[in-house]
């Protein structure tokens, strides 16, 4: 990954921080993207000296605003020539049913409404490579998800998240299609029951967690395998839209089929984080 740069979202602990730190061992360029100042900058000390790589560093990202994610964009942007690898790993469960500035419910926005707008402003500066890789991580609760549920806050939480996970997988398929032939390559994958922070957000959760996570979850470092192997390996050149577990392609639910349900969760996607016509210039299909 020698000269190769990579943006690992949520990389401030957990799944993200292993990501990142594995990405910073092989050399590459890795820019921690998350909310907390203290946490990314910590997550930047700690990587630089583990991994023996200064090209590590951190730059300000909320996915629960909007202004944020645009924020960040022009700063990466600004900075950097090109961008080799985006992998979107953050993501939330939240209890409480509320609605962030911009109107979306906030773990959707977390986990997918937010890297969905990331990734399409980012597409640009991935095409610049000969060969770039987005990666987006999603669960295998998306078998629960409901499409036609999508930012209703009169879903219960685990519903919001399973939904938001079936989401990631549409937009993979449908990104990884309007890329097609550009050299851009689209994945998503399952990480597996890994003992993150991620299932400290419920008392009811947390519970579990005291029992179970640290006999049968497998590690953050563990969870983070398939990540680090799609944004990797060479078997994964060519490989678009496709769902992966254990750094192996599996089959997900039949409710990720429909290419005309993942396209009308584009659109509707596309308006709510109010993407702009030339924003979408690369990635809109030619009807000619």
């Amino acid at each position: 990954m020698s000269g190769k740069v990579v943006v690992v979202t949520g990389a401030s602990g957990g799944i993200g921080f292993e990501t990142a730190l594995e990405l910073a061992r092989r050399g590459a360029k890795v820019i921690i993207a998350c909310r907390s100042h203290q946490n990314g900058e910590r997550a930047v000390r700690i990587i630089s000296k583990v991994a023996k790589n200064k090209r590590v560093r951190y730059i300000h990202l909320d996915l629960t605003s909007l202004a944020s994610i645009r924020k960040f964009c022009d700063e990466l942007k600004a900075s950097e020539a090109k961008l080799d690898v985006l992998i979107n790993n953050a993501g939330a469960i939240c209890t409480k049913r509320q609605r962030t500035t911009d109107g979306l419910l906030k773990d959707e926005q977390i986990n997918y409404f937010g890297p969905f707008l990331l990734t399409i402003l980012l597409v640009p500066m991935l095409k610049r490579v000969a060969s770039s890789r987005v990666v987006l991580v999603s669960s295998a609760w998306h078998k629960l998800g409901r499409i036609e549920r999508v930012n209703d806050e009169n879903v219960g939480y685990i519903q919001a998240y399973a939904t938001s996970k079936l989401c990631n997988i549409l937009f993979c398929k449908e990104l990884a299609r309007r890329l097609k032939g550009t050299g851009v390559v689209v994945n998503s994958l399952n990480p597996g029951q890994v003992n993150t922070s991620l299932y400290r957000s419920s008392t009811v959760l947390e519970k579990l967690r005291s029992l179970v996570l640290y006999f049968f979850f497998k590690t953050p470092s563990e969870g983070a395998q398939t990540s680090v192997y799609l944004a990797v390996s060479d078997e994964c050149d060519t490989a678009s839209g496709r769902y992966f577990e254990d750094c192996k392609e599996v089959m997900p639910s039949s409710k990720t089929d429909d290419d005309d349900t993942a396209s009308h969760l584009w659109v509707m996607s596309e308006e709510l984080v109010g993407l702009k016509p030339d924003e979408l210039a690369d990635v809109t299909i030619s009807k000619g």
